[in-house]
């Protein structure tokens, strides 16, 4: 039964209420005393009357829904109502404006490369080819007699600073000999057989420019001569000498230590040839009668003036040609009138161990450059000859 209390009627109800109460009034107060009769009439009458409320009720405000009593409260069901798919709705978006039409670009016209006109690079010139001619016969004047006086895996190169006949740039009296930088106490052989004829110090005979010049030395004339004339080799600024006067060597016997003794200013051993005599003033260049090594030779020169006067200090240097990135080598022209020239050669600079190939030789005389070319061949004296126009000053 559904109950409508009397609290919840507004004056539009009540009005339409009275209405349907005034034909039953009698009704209702003959009923008076059965209340339970009244009510159930009373809820009647409102049933029947509700429908005319309804339409005007559900317009001003919403619909009460009274749920039934139950044995136990009930939470609602709630129901989400999916929307149906979009094509079922109406759609509120705002019209999308159509993309702008893009312009078709026109074809594009292929890319036509020009081709390179060939270009005449000229082909490099290839470099000449250096063939040497046939190795000459020896020369009779050849004297490679001796071996180096320091034994193989030693200082066995002749130093290149202070060759023969030189004054190292006018710091130092003419040379009268070669240098091998050895250290102390290294042994020192003999460059050939012969006799031994001075062992010891000269420090009562001369043997040098003065007494006390070599210091300890051994002085060994060789078993061959040069054209009937004695050849000797001095060994000088030695440690030890291990030989004695008359004694016979062999080659690359030990004759003693080197040292730094005499007027040596460092440990090292002086050596010098000397032909006619055993005299200071007989020397003759070294560099001419050590056996060069392999594949090597030996250039030696001439540079005179106009008059055949010799040029005296004179830079001379060897760059091979055939071999750009190979060693340069380089001396001066004999200083003063203390050394000699070979007497076969007649020549005033040589330079010793220059690898086989083919070079250009070059002099340097009061800022003028003067050169030439030659081959050197291993195992022989190359020779050249520079003849200047102007004379000494």
């Amino acid at each position: 039964m559904r109950s409508l209390p009397s609290s919840r009627l507004n004056p539009e109800e009540l009005y339409s209420y009275s209405g349907c109460m005034s034909g039953n009034m009698n009704v209702t107060r003959l009923l008076k005393g059965a209340v339970g009769l009244v009510w159930l009439l009373v809820a009647g009458l409102v049933a029947g009357c509700q429908g005319q409320t309804v339409a005007s009720e559900a317009a001003i405000m919403p619909a009460v829904v009274v749920a039934q009593p139950t044995a136990a409260a009930v939470n609602p069901v709630v129901v989400y109502t999916v929307a149906a798919p979009q094509q079922e709705q109406r759609s509120f978006a705002l019209p999308t404006a159509a993309p702008p039409a893009t312009a078709t670009p026109p074809p594009t016209a292929p890319v036509v490369t020009a081709t390179p006109a060939p270009t005449n690079t000229a082909s490099p010139t290839p470099l000449p080819t250096f063939t040497p001619p046939a190795l000459p016969n020896t020369p009779a004047g050849e004297h490679y007699w001796l071996r180096r006086p320091v034994a193989e895996g030693g200082v066995v190169w002749t130093d290149k600073t202070y060759p023969y006949g030189s004054t190292r740039g006018g710091t130092l009296r003419p040379h009268h000999g070669v240098e091998f930088n050895v250290p102390y106490n290294t042994e020192i052989l003999a460059a050939a057989s012969g006799t031994v004829v001075v062992a010891g110090s000269d420090s009562d005979t001369v043997y040098g420019e003065t007494t006390n010049f070599y210091g300890n030395l051994v002085v060994v004339e060789l078993d061959t001569p040069l054209n009937g004339q004695p050849v000797y080799t001095l060994y000088g600024h030695l440690n030890q000498v291990w030989v004695q006067p008359g004694q016979h060597v062999n080659v690359h016997d030990v004759l003693g230590l080197s040292g730094a003794t005499g007027v040596a200013d460092g440990p090292h051993m002086h050596f010098e040839v000397r032909v006619g005599a055993n005299a200071y003033t007989s020397t003759r260049n070294p560099l001419l009668w050590l056996y060069p090594f392999p594949d090597r030779g030996t250039v030696a020169g001439r540079v005179t003036w106009s008059g055949g006067a010799l040029a005296e200090e004179v830079p001379i240097s060897l760059r091979r040609v055939d071999a750009p990135t190979a060693a340069y080598y380089a001396t001066t022209s004999y200083a003063g009138s203390s050394v000699n020239p070979d007497d076969n050669w007649g020549e005033n600079f040589a330079l010793d161990d220059v690898v086989a190939g083919y070079y250009e030789a070059a002099i340097q005389v009061n800022g003028r450059k003067i050169s030439q070319e030659l081959w050197v061949f291993p195992y022989r004296t190359n020779f050249i000859e520079f003849a200047l126009d102007d004379s000494p000053e």
